[in-house]
């Protein structure tokens, strides 16, 4: 058998450190006051088909939560059940809390309910916990005393809930993406361009709370034959050497006679070590000196960079 490796085992896993300020359990011989959720008339939702249905809030352990119900749930082998779970009700887009919890089906009869013990963890893609699931036809029987003059009675008692974060221990590089993208839009207008027999540096300009130019070849030595254009992080030395700016970019070459433009775009992440990133071939040089590809009017070449800014690198 291969050997699995480290990166791969269970101890390299993410591991969730609780806050124990952010929550609470029951003391030891505590009574428990669970929240129950009583139905009457069920045989309405069960003739509505297959409908989710979903209880008032409810706090417990210092967090808020609700039931949720689906009285037809179909199986993988075809039967109908009844299906509980816990829902955590969000507060922020960055929590997680971990809960340990016990969903009930109450025996009206017998006081011999069913029960199912969970240990989730809740945030903002998985808001949901395990489902206590019961097969219909054994819900339905009046022996079972789950259905009692088409009255049911559901529950959940959270023991104890805490807030947490993810152990960042071992973790090399951290990417936080940025949820709205709004591009900067750069205009660079050249005169004279086939005067040009070296290195040309655009205006700077602001995209994202970071300043940028563009730096054109026009046909040198290091770039002979070609057009090179790159984008520049013009200050990087003021970026932290542990943080690199994650952005999308895309460089025009504008034909203002047919709008046949030349345009390429790439992502790069940008750096106090990485600061320039763009193309060394962006366009055969004759091909930006031909009159009929209309990249040059009035020898006026128009340049324009968008620039948006995904995200954030940071280094451990």
């Amino acid at each position: 058998m291969a050997k699995v490796p480290q990166s791969l085992s269970g101890s390299a896993s993410p591991r969730y450190v609780l806050n124990l300020k952010e929550g609470g359990r029951k003391k030891e011989g505590e009574a428990t006051n669970p929240f129950k959720w009583m139905i009457e008339s069920f045989c309405i939702l069960q003739d509505q088909g297959a409908v989710t249905h979903i209880s008032g809030n409810f706090n417990a352990c210092g967090f808020t939560w609700r039931l949720q119900l689906e009285p037809n749930s179909s199986e993988e082998d075809g039967e109908k059940s009844v299906s509980l779970c816990l829902f955590h009700v969000e507060t922020s887009s960055n929590s997680v809390v971990k809960a340990i919890y016990k969903l009930l089906i109450y025996d009206q009869l017998l006081g011999q309910h069913v029960e199912k013990e969970g240990e989730d963890y809740f945030h903002n893609t998985s808001r949901y916990g395990l489902c206590c699931k019961v097969p219909l036809k054994k819900f339905n029987n009046p022996k079972s005393g789950l259905l009692v003059n088409d009255r049911c009675i559901f529950g959940v008692e959270v023991q104890e809930a805490f807030a947490c974060k993810l152990e960042s221990e071992g973790v090399v590089e951290c990417l936080s993406m940025q949820k709205e993208i709004t591009p900067t839009i750069y205009t660079w207008m050249i005169k004279d361009f086939s005067k040009l027999n070296s290195k040309m540096v655009s205006e700077s300009f602001t995209a994202g709370n970071y300043k940028w130019r563009m730096e054109l070849f026009p046909n040198v030595d290091s770039y002979k034959n070609f057009l090179a254009i790159f984008l520049e992080l013009e200050n990087p030395a003021a970026l932290s050497s542990k943080t690199r700016v994650y952005a999308e970019f895309s460089i025009c070459l504008m034909n203002p006679i047919d709008c046949n433009h030349k345009k390429l775009t790439a992502r790069n992440q940008f750096s106090s070590d990485n600061r320039d990133w763009g193309w060394s071939k962006f366009l055969r040089w004759e091909d930006v000196q031909d009159p009929s590809k209309g990249f040059l009017r009035n020898d006026t070449c128009i340049i324009q960079a968008s620039v948006a800014i995904l995200g954030a690198v940071v280094i451990a």
